[in-house]
């Protein structure tokens, strides 16, 4: 949906006077499900550290920053839990 595919966080995060803050291009307006996929998104995006360096890609669920599966299930059993969105069979698969 971004008009800005190839930017990086840094590009889309800009000083607007003396306040930064989120420059994103969308093509089209949200359909009212997207909505929250946004509101994520900025949550997950929230203390975010800058620096000057280079940009790169970390995991911040990790101290480490680097990926992995335990903190990608702990997180998606978070949403599961919390939307109850499976059913019961789905619950076991994911167990």
């Amino acid at each position: 949906m971004s008009n800005l595919k190839d930017a990086t966080v840094a590009e889309v995060w800009v000083l607007n006077g003396t306040v930064k803050e989120w420059s994103f291009s969308w093509r089209r307006p949200f359909f009212v499900w997207e909505e929250q996929l946004l509101i994520n998104l900025l949550a997950d995006l929230e203390g975010h550290v800058w620096n000057e360096g280079a940009d790169g890609r970390g995991w911040k669920r990790e101290e480490d920053e680097v990926f992995s599966v335990k903190s990608m299930y702990t997180k998606l059993e978070g949403l599961v839990i919390l939307e109850n969105r499976w059913g019961a069979e789905e619950q076991i698969v994911f167990n």
